[in-house]
């Protein structure tokens, strides 16, 4: 049996489209828990049976939606590792909050996720909070994670509990301000990554890491 992947036609390919685009509209009226498959069969104008050809229920739509938000957000930026990535980032930081403008490629997805405002909604929605982050948490977690126990000199158990510290907290501060990009968000960004990284710095000289203050 041939394992070469079959191509998606146009229509299912359309069909997929405009149900995903009717769950961020309705996600614009009323929360996720509110949502059902009827509803989104009537904003994309299609049968019950068309959206179960494609999905098994709303909850494989919203993983795809999601899917394509970070996907969007990673492209969106900067190609290098994360530990170039993030000196890059701080020396941008150390000219001000300002300096961040022009340079949004170098925060991390979890800060730019939310950039298209067609998925806007998905990270307004208090019903979806948790399940949000812990997706953007996963997605992250790997090349943060060992790049944090580096800096620190902790544990990766440890420095996975920091990322998540970093992770949930940025979202909801994101959330809290409506993922606006003005001077305050930048003012924001500014004084929380600085936090952040004198905070690693200061972990760092701590006797219980096994690092020598000195160094």
């Amino acid at each position: 049996m041939s394992t070469t992947p079959r191509k998606t036609d146009r229509r299912t390919l359309y069909t997929r489209r405009v149900i995903k685009d009717a769950l961020l509209e309705l996600l614009g009226q009323e929360p996720y828990n509110k949502l059902n498959v009827t509803m989104i069969c009537k904003g994309a104008e299609i049968t019950r049976a068309t959206f179960y050809l494609h999905y098994s229920g709303l909850d494989e739509v919203l993983d795809e939606v999601i899917g394509e938000a970070l996907e969007l957000a990673e492209e969106a930026g900067d190609p290098s590792d994360y530990e170039a990535r993030v000196q890059r980032l701080m020396r941008v930081l150390s000219g001000g909050p300002q300096a961040l403008r022009g340079n949004e490629q170098l925060l991390p997805p979890c800060q730019r996720i939310a950039d298209p405002a067609k998925y806007r909604a998905l990270f307004m929605d208090d019903s979806l909070s948790y399940y949000v982050i812990r997706r953007i948490y996963l997605a992250e977690r790997d090349s943060a994670v060992p790049w944090i126990a580096r800096q620190s000199g902790v544990r990766e158990e440890d420095a996975d509990r920091l990322f998540m510290l970093m992770i949930y907290g940025l979202y909801y501060v994101n959330r809290s301000m409506k993922w606006e990009k003005n001077e305050d968000w930048y003012r924001m960004q500014y004084l929380v990554h600085h936090m952040f990284w004198a905070g690693l710095q200061g972990i760092a000289v701590l006797p219980e890491t096994g690092r020598d203050p000195k160094t």
